[in-house]
């Protein structure tokens, strides 16, 4: 069976359009020029995720590689996750534990005028030589997630409560409007939609261990990558919560399996056997170095932090004094 292009050039029928706004007020309301190189930059701050674009390759590894891989709305109620709306395309169908981010959808990329006047599609081209980011499949494959998203009217509901849809749309026109995007095949949108949700934790350490890459391997493609993905903590005492616990439970077996090993040597007296004695005598040199590394790092770690605060003020005031005298003279 051949697959049906769902359309020809542009996405949707400009009958099925659900926002009919002249391109002028859609460009004051979303602070930009009405000018092709405003509208570009719009359209990747909207729907550009460069981190995920740069580890592409490696994304199977911590994501199932399936663009229809996404639940909709009401089944993550159902599984008790919290919808934050979120205006980084990089977080889109993110999931951190209960909390699912997602984009809402953009006004313009419901206006025919939007995509026959300033989202061109791009030529026809091999998969391996298209660029990782192009504003047409970008948009095309931001819309195919909403499709699956939203698949229901109770889906559609809470996709208004949320702030993710405009509230001027009905249910029967957006059913209309998105239909063709749910036909598209993963070829045909962009590479990070050929994944559909993922989980945060998992995108840490994916960025992580490549940085470490990056920086053991002279030879590898360089990529400038951050340490975490997404900042999941933005206080000191929250990072010492949260690695509280596993740190406590390692302390904890570790005392345990000390505490068995005093037990063997009260039990075996002299006749303990040579081999035993040196592997224990190792393992709790071992154990007494992991117990101090976490306390000085902790100590490093605070230390750090603050001078790199007060660094930051002292750069902030010296700048306020500089502006002070020149506005002066």
């Amino acid at each position: 069976m051949t697959h049906t292009h769902p359309f020809a050039r542009l996405p949707f029928e400009q009958s099925d359009q659900l926002n009919r706004d002249c391109v002028a007020n859609l460009a004051v309301r979303h602070g930009i020029q009405n000018t092709v190189d405003a509208w570009s930059g719009c359209f990747a701050r909207d729907l550009e995720s460069e981190i995920l674009d740069n580890i592409y390759p490696h994304l199977w590894l911590v994501a199932r590689k399936s663009g229809a891989h996404i639940d909709s709305l009401h089944e993550r109620l159902v599984k008790r996750r919290a919808i934050v709306s979120s205006e980084n395309p990089g977080l889109h169908l993110v999931r951190f534990y209960d909390t699912i981010y997602i984009k809402p959808l953009p006004d313009y990329l419901l206006n025919y005028t939007i995509w026959q006047d300033y989202i061109s599609k791009p030529p026809l081209e091999l998969v391996q030589a298209r660029l990782r980011y192009d504003e047409y499949r970008s948009a095309l494959g931001f819309l195919r997630s909403y499709s699956f998203l939203i698949r229901h009217e109770s889906d559609f509901i809470i996709a208004q409560k949320a702030n993710l849809l405009p509230k001027y749309v009905s249910f029967e026109r957006f059913q209309r409007y998105i239909r063709p995007f749910r036909l598209l095949r993963d070829d045909e949108v962009s590479e990070r939609y050929h994944h559909g949700q993922f989980r945060l934790t998992r995108l840490n350490w994916a960025v992580r261990v490549i940085s470490i890459i990056n920086i053991i391997c002279p030879g590898h493609k360089k990529q400038q990558l951050l340490w975490n993905y997404h900042k999941r903590f933005w206080q000191t005492s929250e990072y010492l919560q949260h690695y509280a616990a596993p740190l406590i439970f390692i302390f904890a077996l570790l005392t345990l399996i000390l505490s068995s090993l005093q037990v063997i040597f009260a039990a075996l007296g002299s006749n303990t056997w040579p081999l035993f004695i040196q592997v224990s005598c190792g393992f709790s040199i071992a154990v007494i170095i992991f117990s101090v590394m976490p306390v000085v790092g902790v100590c490093i770690g605070v230390s750090v932090l603050l001078l790199s605060q007060g660094q930051f003020a002292l750069r902030m005031r010296r700048k306020e004094l500089h502006n002070g005298n020149d506005s002066m003279v």
